[in-house]
Parts: structure tokens; sequence; C-alpha cells
């Protein structure tokens, strides 16, 4: 009976979440095979269960504390595989996977316990129904704790996954303490497994309550693309101080992404040059119109042998055309931080996050780049810059670059035409130099000189004698 009780209600359990929506046909392979790995892992903890009792340990050891923690980590092997091979970031989807991990562990443990245990009374049908539900509910935390550490920003991840691992393997420690020393008969347990389902439950519904607020704020944003990026690019089209524009696009950036700081460099040849740099926390302001000068040198495009230089992020950014959002430059390993690790070092300050973008000009080339630095929250704290304001940052570079092009181009047409005046002038100069030069008195005088000068020539005894 407990048997057929643990199958019911562990398919029970998957049939009302699929009812939900809580997964479709579309990845109910990755549920099954969850179910699969979740009864395999029983197996593997069953073995060496019996093998401990081989070697004299002590079973209520085995049960309340070795056998939780080996089934945890084999869960979260399992759902960090799936998440690994799917790339999906819903916690809703980690947390399926788990529970049917965890119902595939209980429907082992309960199989065996029925086995064991042939009598068909009561305790054993409440013992099933509280392992089946604590189990699912314990593997379930580790789903969602496993979906966090893929996609968390690095700097708290290790802080989430030791977390979740201690929250859901102290649940099962508990439950099997419970169990073995009888507390509360058999109606404690199977609140304990009820309560977890319902703390899950809500854990998830809050979750889900920040994803909406977020979608809120990031279709608020979307809202007002026309209202605040188009202005910002008239603006800038509008500036007629090139020293104020490039101040202008580091400012806006900076504004309307929440960063920290922010530089701009502009190509010059095989070379990025500083060109303005901001940084609010450290009250820093260099280039455009601040009046203090950068001498910070440029970034040389190309290393020896004329080899790209792919290892400095602004320069990877320059050559390649290609937005880079890096969450935590101290993690990552493409590119050389060791600039931005001496400036933390001289200003005693973290540059964590960034959002690199190219600007180019109608043609496609990379006048520029526009580096934001460390992305701030509600509460002042580092975060990465989220893939939806990438894109509305991209489009806010591509006004800034239009601006900056329309610059650029205004510039060289006014020194074209300075060029063409100074021709003009010159030409003209000649010109009336000619019709000074050509009329008929000036020929005139122009001869009688030299007939002066070729008479003295003929007679210098003349001159002498004079």
């Amino acid at each position: 009976m407990a048997t057929l009780i643990s199958a019911s209600f562990s398919f029970i359990i998957l049939i009302v979440m699929y009812s939900f929506g809580l997964y479709t046909r579309r990845n109910f392979r990755w549920v099954l095979l969850s179910l699969i790995w979740g009864g395999i892992g029983f197996g593997l903890s069953y073995l060496l269960d019996q093998q401990s009792i081989a070697a004299g340990l002590n079973p209520a050891v085995m049960l309340i504390l070795v056998l939780p923690i080996i089934q945890q980590i084999l869960a979260s092997l399992g759902v960090l595989a799936v998440v690994h091979w799917e790339k999906f970031d819903n916690l809703v989807d980690g947390s399926v996977y788990g529970f049917a991990s965890g119902l595939g562990y209980a429907m082992g443990r309960t199989l065996e316990y029925s086995l064991n245990h042939p009598e068909d009374n009561l305790q054993g049908v409440l013992s099933t129904l509280s392992t089946v539900l604590v189990l699912a509910t314990a593997s379930g935390i580790v789903g969602v704790v496993m979906t966090q550490f893929y996609f968390k920003h690095r700097v708290q991840r290790v802080i989430t996954l030791l977390s979740g691992l201690g929250a859901s393997i102290g649940y099962i420690v508990l439950f099997n303490y419970l169990v073995i020393q009888k507390v509360g008969g058999d109606i404690l347990p199977l609140s304990f497994g009820i309560g977890g389902v319902t703390l899950i439950g809500l854990h998830i519904t809050g979750q889900l309550r920040s994803v909406l607020i977020r979608l809120g704020i990031e279709k608020r944003r979307a809202d007002t693309l026309l209202e605040i990026v188009i202005p910002i690019g008239v603006q800038l089209a509008s500036e007629k101080n090139f020293q104020k524009l490039l101040e202008s696009m580091v400012i806006e950036a900076k504004s309307f992404c929440g960063a920290d700081g922010g530089t701009l460099y502009l190509r010059k040849g095989n070379m990025l040059e500083f060109t303005v740099e901001r940084n609010e926390s450290l009250n820093i302001a260099m280039g455009g119109a601040s009046g203090t000068q950068i001498t910070i040198p440029p970034l040389q495009l190309y290393m020896e042998e004329d080899k790209p230089n792919h290892r400095n992020l602004a320069c990877y950014v320059a050559l390649t055309g290609k937005t880079v959002n890096i969450d935590d430059s101290y993690e990552n390993k493409q590119f050389d931080f060791s600039g931005a690790r001496e400036f933390d070092k001289k200003y005693n300050y973290a540059s964590v996050s960034f959002l690199t973008i190219p600007l180019k000009n109608s043609i496609g080339e990379v006048q520029g780049v526009l580096q934001l630095l460390n992305a701030l929250d509600s509460r002042k704290q580092y975060v990465s810059f989220d893939n939806n304001l990438q894109q509305l940052m991209e489009s806010f570079s591509s006004l800034a670059a239009a601006a900056l092009e329309g610059y650029i181009l205004e510039q060289s047409l006014r020194k074209e035409i300075q060029e063409l005046r100074i021709e003009i002038d010159q030409v003209k100069r000649e010109r009336q130099v000619a019709e000074i030069t050509d009329n008929s008195y000036f020929k005139n005088l122009k001869e009688k000189a030299q007939q002066m000068r070729e008479s003295k020539k003929i007679n210098p005894k003349n001159k002498k004698a004079a």
C-alpha cells in the first residue's frame, strides 16, 4: 500500500504541476530525466548506506546526516546540468526540475521502506506522504538555488549556493531526526512536509513578484525611449561646443544607466585616446569641459607585429565593433584588467561591472568607445548592467555617434571652406597684380627702367666721371 501511495502521490504531484503550467510537453523530457536521476541518486545512496552498515558505522548517523548531504549534492548536479544545457534562467523551472529529482529519490526510498516494512497500516501511509513531500521540497529548494547560482551576479553566487544547500540539507536532517526519534508521532513529520511545500511556494511567489516588478520597470524604460533617448540625441546633435558635446555623451549615458563612472575614448589612427572621464563616488571629472586635462596615455589598438590588442576591453570593442557587458571584472579571464586594478588600488575603489559600447559612424566605422562602470541599484550597491538596458544604450550610442559624426563633418566642411577661401584670396591677389602689371603705363615704366639699367652697364665711365 505504501509503495502504491508513494508512486501515485509522486505522479499526482507531477500531474498537478503540469496542469498549473509549471512545465509543458516541450520540457517534459527534462522533468522525466530529473525523475530518473533522483531514482539513481537513491540507488547510489542505498549502496553507500549498506556498505557503511557493513563497516560498522552508525545507521542513524548515516540516515540523519550523511545521506541527506549526498542526496542534495546529486540533486544539485542534476539541476545544474539541465540549466547548463537549456540555458533557462527561470526560478520556477529550477524548482520543477529539483522537485522531480526529489520525487524520484522519494519513490526509491519509499519502495525500499515498503519492502522492509510489509505491514499495511496508517503509519506506513503517513510516513510515505511525509517522505515524498520533504524530499521533493528540499530538492525544489536546491533547484531554485542552482538556477540563481548559475545566473546570479558572481559576487553573491557562492553565498546563495551555500545558504540554499544548507537550508535544504538541514530541512531533511531535521525531518529524519523527527522520524527516528518519533517526535510528534506521525502527524508532526507530515505537517513538517506540508509546511515546507508552503514555504517554497511563498518563496517562489516572492521571486515572481520581483520579476514582475522588474518587467514593469523595463516596460517603463521602453515606453520612455522616445521621451528620453531621442531628445538626448537631438540635444547632442545641436551642441556646437565639441568638448561640451563629448562631456554630455558621458554624463547623459551615466545618468540613464545609473552608472557610477564613465569614460569616452576617441579613435585617432591606431590609438584610443582618453577624452572624458567621470566618476561620481570618487568625484573625478577630467576632460571635456571640466578644464582638467587627462594625462593618461592612449591605448594602443595594435601590439607588436600588428597583432590586434584584444586583451584590452576598450580596444577589443573598438576593433570588433561589438558591445561587451562584463558582470564582474574580478572574475573575468578574457580581458586584461590590470589598468583597472591599478586604479582601484590607487583610489581604494572596486571596478566591478562594465558596459562598453562602440560609437560607429553611418558606414559602420568605429569612431570611439563609450565605457560605463559599476551600475548601481537603489541601495547604491554595484550590480551588473542588464541586457534590456544594454539594448537601449546601443540605441543611445547610435544617436551619440551620429551627433559626433555630424560635428566632425561640420568641422571638416568648415576647414575645407577656410582653405577654399585662402585659395580664392590668393587667386584674387594674383589677378589684381596681373591687372596692375599688364596695363600700358606699367609696361612703359618697366621698359624705361630696363633701358636705364642697360645704359649704366654700357657707359660705366660716365658714371665715374660724374
